[in-house]
């Protein structure tokens, strides 16, 4: 199946978290505008079946598949090696390699949290994100141009009981987005950070005993989304956007 408009023929993605959940999405819309995709995550037998899958969507793309960690530094050049080797260029990085919780997802207060506990969490989703970006800037300040998309979360405005090392790394994921975006301006380079809301992906799983909402959006409404934010016109920037389901926001009708 091959929809889209094709306005990203020619342009190389790296989609981290790319195997599951709102990366794996995100990785079939870009491909389906005509970009030719990356897919990094952890878990090789994930990263195949990711890159086949995509494949059989889209029978003309261009997909390669990468089994590394986002929270390694070397790895984190093999990354952008095996892409220029592989395309030549990257224009743009989405940024959603993340977890909930260490461990087997067992809920604990910070009180209770180990310090690796802690450590791990924040090397996924703060560490990892800093290193993805880290490593593409270079390529994308050579040729003059690029994107970088990190994914947030709503937890990165508000915190929540059980959920505080996560909630850091989401709120220290746009700090350093803010911070990034305004580096690299210069350089044509546009940086945006999403901040999905209550959104079914398999990171429920990490929820321990706590069940899943009843109204959560489908991923490939956040990877809607994500596309566009890379499709917009190039003096737009649409910074910490919240996508999230409309029933968060409903509320009685005001009587009086």
């Amino acid at each position: 199946m091959t929809t889209g408009s094709r306005v990203l023929r020619g342009q190389v993605a790296i989609v981290t978290g790319g195997s599951v959940g709102i990366g794996r999405a995100t990785a079939l819309s870009l491909i389906q505008h005509g970009a030719a995709v990356v897919v990094v995550s952890r878990n090789l037998q994930r990263i195949e079946q990711t890159r086949d899958w995509l494949q059989q969507q889209v029978p003309e793309a261009e997909v390669l598949g990468l089994a590394l960690d986002v929270s390694n530094e070397a790895d984190m050049q093999e990354m952008v090696d095996s892409t220029l080797q592989r395309f030549g260029r990257i224009d743009v990085l989405i940024a959603s390699a993340g977890i909930l919780r260490a461990g087997n997802g067992e809920l604990r207060t910070v009180a209770q949290m180990s310090s690796a506990e802690w450590d791990q969490v924040l090397d996924i989703n703060l560490k990892g994100t800093y290193l993805s970006n880290h490593v593409v800037l270079p390529i994308m300040m050579k040729q003059g141009s690029g994107q970088i998309i990190n994914v947030s979360s709503t937890s990165g405005r508000k915190g929540y009981a059980f959920d505080s090392a996560y909630c850091a790394s989401k709120f220290a994921v746009i700090g350093m987005s803010e911070s990034l975006a305004e580096e690299v301006r210069p350089h044509g380079i546009r940086v945006q950070v999403l901040l999905p809301g209550v959104i079914d992906t398999p990171i429920w799983g990490q929820n321990g005993p706590l069940p899943k909402p009843a109204d959560v959006l489908p991923v490939e409404r956040v990877a809607e989304l994500l596309s566009y934010m890379v499709r917009m016109p190039s003096d737009a920037v649409c910074f910490e956007a919240v996508i999230e389901p409309l029933r968060v926001h409903d509320k009685p009708a005001w009587k009086g």
